[in-house]
This record gives structure tokens, C-alpha cells and sequence, in this order.
């Protein structure tokens, strides 16, 4: 039950930020604008919200509540949040590591390299796609 609640919400805030995001221009996919990235990522969101709903459905009511850490769920939303204000302050790079390190370690992955070189990776990865192959400014 807790399951279907949480990705009936999911399913609500992503059609709600693909909707807002629908009103950035789009531009094209050789010059995309302010909404393409947005939009992509709503929709994405959209589907696969909509794909948990889906399997989560036909699950009979045992009486017996899902094994949800509610903590852990609190945690990530701070930190996401957190991700956001700390972005204006240290830049795209370094707030992209700290949070991908942070949801790494909250996901409970062993050890401290794999997820260092991971977050770094990830962080790097998409700098040098956006600045340098789109020519587009991170924040």
C-alpha cells in the first residue's frame, strides 16, 4: 500500500513539473533552449512513475505495511533540496559530487572509493557534455 502511495505522488509531482516545464521554450534538438532538458527529464520521470504505478496495482491488500524507511526518504528529499540552494553557492561540479556521494552513502553502498569515483564521474561526465560538446552554462 505504501508503495502505490508514494508512486501515485511521484506520478503527481512529475506530471506537475513536466506541465511548469512546458512553458520554457523548447528550442530543437540540434539547438535546444531553456525548457529541452527540462521537459526531457519530466517526461522520462512520467513514464517511469507511471510503469511503478502500474506494477504496483494489482497487489492484494495483506494487511501488513511496506518495508519503507521513512527516514531514509526524508533524508534524500533534505538532501535534493539541500542540492538545490547548495548549487547556488559552489557551483554546479562541486554540489553535483557532494550530492551524488551524499545519495550514494544514504543508499548504503559499500565503501568510500567506488562511491567518490562514481559521483565524480557522473559529475565530470555531464560538465563536459553540456559546457563543452553543447556549449551550454551549467549554473
Amino acid at each position: 500500500m505504501a508503495e502505490r502511495l508514494l508512486s501515485v505522488f511521484f506520478l503527481a509531482i512529475s506530471i506537475g513539473y513536466t506541465y511548469y516545464a512546458g512553458n520554457l521554450s523548447f528550442g530543437s534538438f540540434m539547438a535546444p533552449k531553456a525548457g529541452f532538458l527540462p521537459l526531457l527529464t519530466g517526461s522520462i520521470a512520467i513514464c517511469l512513475a507511471l510503469t511503478i504505478v502500474i506494477r504496483s496495482w494489482p497487489v492484494k491488500a495483506t494487511g501488513k505495511t511496506g518495508n519503507v524507511n521513512w527516514r531514509k526518504l526524508v533524508f534524500i528529499i533534505i538532501g535534493i533540496a539541500a542540492y538545490i540552494m547548495f548549487m547556488q553557492l559552489a557551483g554546479y561540479l562541486a554540489a553535483t559530487f557532494i550530492i551524488l556521494f551524499y545519495l550514494l552513502k544514504m543508499a548504503e553502498t559499500p565503501g568510500w572509493l567506488a562511491p567518490g569515483l562514481f559521483s565524480a564521474g557522473i559529475a565530470l561526465s555531464f560538465y563536459f557534455i553540456f559546457e563543452k560538446f553543447l556549449g551550454s552554462k551549467l549554473p
